[in-house]
């Protein structure tokens, strides 16, 4: 094991593979928390999940987290009626409070000096202590790292998967708002933020935008409005609605451009409408179209029934020429505050296998 100076691993041991390139499988946790889903909507959010787990099934193997033999069986029905090859799937009993795992599971990276797997398994303390319950799922994540047969690589520092987005070639991209925020890292500077990423991430550059969107409950979670789809493109949220989400977006993309300049590293931008506001059960829900998930055979998008779905459909397909795009009608989803991306954790084949 190689160490810097600065007690950190040498940054071009690890290397994280953007979510486009090869999975080995994809990871879930089966949905069941009545305070996020409530009985009126939950046989709606097993659907949608049935959906998901049927495409993503096409192309990898699906690991779903279940609470006990009961949750399983129902699952397995479900996933059975929908068409689902449950000779793909595989059932491990952990338990777990709610979905999230994209937050609270380990982002896999490879070490390349060794072509092995490893699970650098930060911190999850529930967005700052926002649902002091669902910081119990830090231990689930620390189970899927177990049954992965990951090399385990824990560290203190708190870092939630939405919060970053990966190019798979050196640059990362996150925002000062979420990794920055005393709740999850109090005393933790900016560089020493950025020595961690690069450290256990083998970025060799951040872009820090400064805040996510109005209403996004994660504190600026990058996965709502910016995403990677190949390593010079970014796909951004664009609001045509006058407020101050369409402020917040335009200095984004203000940023992009200026780092872009100063890094000269070209970055090309694609801009994809944000959904006129959603409603379920009478509640406004954070709906985005960025909150996609790309599989190994399809990439899964969020639509919501509203007139921008067909035009983000399309510049997705622009965006994917070599993989399947599916669109997923999911509001109900995006009800417990998260989406497609948030509840999906990709672990990358490496040359081990």
């Amino acid at each position: 094991m190689v160490i810097s100076r600065s007690g950190y691993l040498n940054a071009e041991v690890y290397r994280a593979p953007a979510e486009w390139e090869r999975h080995r499988c994809t990871w879930l946790a089966w949905p069941h928390n009545p305070d996020t889903f409530p009985e009126p909507i939950l046989w709606r959010v097993e659907q949608i999940y049935c959906e998901m787990i049927r495409e993503i099934s096409r192309g990898e193997a699906v690991k779903i987290l279940v609470n006990d033999e009961a949750e399983e069986k129902r699952a397995e029905r479900l996933l059975d009626q929908a068409g689902v090859n449950l000779s793909l799937i595989e059932f491990h009993h952990v338990v777990t409070v709610d979905v999230w795992v994209r937050d609270y599971a380990p982002i896999f990276v490879e070490r390349i000096d060794q072509g092995i797997l490893c699970g650098i398994k930060w911190r999850f303390n529930a967005w700052g202590m926002k649902y002091a319950d669902l910081a119990l799922d830090d231990a689930a994540g620390r189970e899927i790292l177990r049954i992965s047969g990951a090399m385990p690589v824990e560290r203190g520092v708190v870092v939630e998967g939405g919060a970053i987005d990966l190019s798979g070639d050196g640059l990362l991209i996150t925002t000062k708002e979420c990794l920055l925020n005393p709740a999850r890292n109090p005393g933790v500077s900016l560089e020493e933020v950025e020595a961690e990423l690069k450290s256990f991430l083998g970025v060799e550059k951040v872009l820090w935008l400064e805040r996510g969107v109005v209403g996004d409950d994660t504190d600026g979670h990058v996965d709502v409005f910016c995403r990677f789809v190949a390593h010079d493109t970014l796909l951004l949220l664009k609001e045509r609605r006058e407020g101050v989400n369409r402020d917040i977006l335009e200095k984004a993309a203000q940023r992009i451009e200026d780092f872009s300049f100063k890094s000269q590293r070209r970055l090309e931008v694609h801009r994809v409408p944000a959904p006129a506001p959603v409603k379920v059960m009478g509640q406004y829900v954070p709906a985005s179209y960025l909150n996609f998930y790309i599989s190994n055979s399809s990439v899964l998008v969020p639509l919501f029934g509203v007139p921008e779905d067909e035009e983000a459909l399309a510049t997705l397909e622009e965006s994917f020429h070599h993989r399947r795009v599916i669109g997923i009608r999911c509001p109900e989803l995006f009800y417990g505050l998260g989406g497609i991306h948030c509840v999906t954790m990709q672990q990358p084949e490496t040359n081990s296998g």
